[in-house]
């Protein structure tokens, strides 16, 4: 039990980069952490940290422990809500990372509904594109990931499964004010004289729009913000006469109801959207309720 324990407390360190900051962030004295980090470094009779007095990085050793750390910390985590689920509604952590989207369409029910059904069980949220969280999820980094899935041809990776929802559809969208939002079609030539915001994380958005632009002899568009806050880009299409390009959900009357789709009939592209779990965690109450969740919300919002 005290090698789980100093597990967790070497990974707080690492991920930290600060002795100082882990035991803070663990509510624990900083000696106290030190000595942890010690006696695992005499367990495992290797050091796993370089320590300057910028903080503390992790050797060549510490780095391939860590990978094998988040793995056996994932299944603890694992095992203690699977264990606990029956006696008192599921304790320990549930570490889950989630697409923009599904962040900003779905998950605000599904955090409720898992605080309320499981009021011992913690649960971290981390947030990004699937191109920072599948990596994490396959370190052990997190255990379940909601947001785009790959070709039918690629395998999530092993020890993981793959549960798909829905093809994503994407549009360019305009202010209901817009006067591009009563036209059955829009032409590039029209899009041509508005300013864009574009949502930096959204490569494949990005390369498609400066195609769209290219096939119609223009340049890509002028008067460009770019950001990372689906928030503001949102705002900025509502009320500042921006275009973006945003996944069809987004753009759902129940969701953002001052936003609409533009017909362009050049731009028309599909992802798969789903959820990523380790396979570790398929018989997890909590992680079934997420999944049943998330397809009712799907079917009911018409996405399916």
């Amino acid at each position: 039990m005290d090698q789980i324990w100093r597990l967790k407390h070497f990974l707080a360190v690492a991920e930290v980069g600060s002795v100082q900051g882990a035991a803070r962030s663990l509510h624990i004295s900083q000696p106290a952490l030190s000595k942890s980090l010690r006696l695992l470094e005499e367990h495992l009779q290797t050091a796993l940290f370089d320590r300057s007095a910028r903080g503390v990085v992790l050797t060549p050793m510490g780095e391939a422990f860590y990978r094998r750390a988040r793995a056996i910390q994932s299944e603890w985590d694992s095992s203690l809500i699977e264990l606990s689920a029956t006696r008192d509604g599921a304790r320990g952590e549930l570490r889950i990372g989630m697409g923009p989207t599904y962040q900003a369409v779905f998950m605000r029910r599904v955090l409720a509904r898992l605080a309320r059904d499981y009021p011992n069980l913690r649960v971290s949220v981390r947030t990004g594109v699937g191109a920072l969280l599948i990596p994490a999820l396959q370190a052990g980094e997190i255990s379940l990931y909601a947001g785009g899935l790959g070709s039918y041809e690629e395998y999530p990776g092993e020890g993981l499964q793959e549960v798909f929802l829905y093809n994503q559809s994407n549009c360019i969208v305009a202010s209901r004010d817009s006067d591009l939002s009563a036209r059955d079609e829009v032409a590039v030539d029209d899009l041509a004289k508005h300013p864009w915001v574009m949502l930096s994380y959204d490569s494949i958005a990005i390369e498609r729009i400066g195609r769209l632009f290219r096939s119609a002899g223009l340049a890509p568009p002028q008067s460009t913000v770019s950001t990372q806050s689906l928030n503001l880009a949102i705002e900025l299409v509502r009320k500042d006469g921006f275009l973006t390009s945003l996944p069809r959900p987004l753009v759902h009357p129940n969701i953002n109801p001052e936003v609409c789709p533009l017909y362009v009939s050049t731009y028309d592209w599909t992802i798969r959207s789903g959820v990523t779990y380790r396979s570790s965690m398929r018989s997890l109450e909590p992680v079934k309720a997420i999944l049943e969740m998330l397809k009712q919300d799907v079917a009911q919002l018409g996405f399916a």
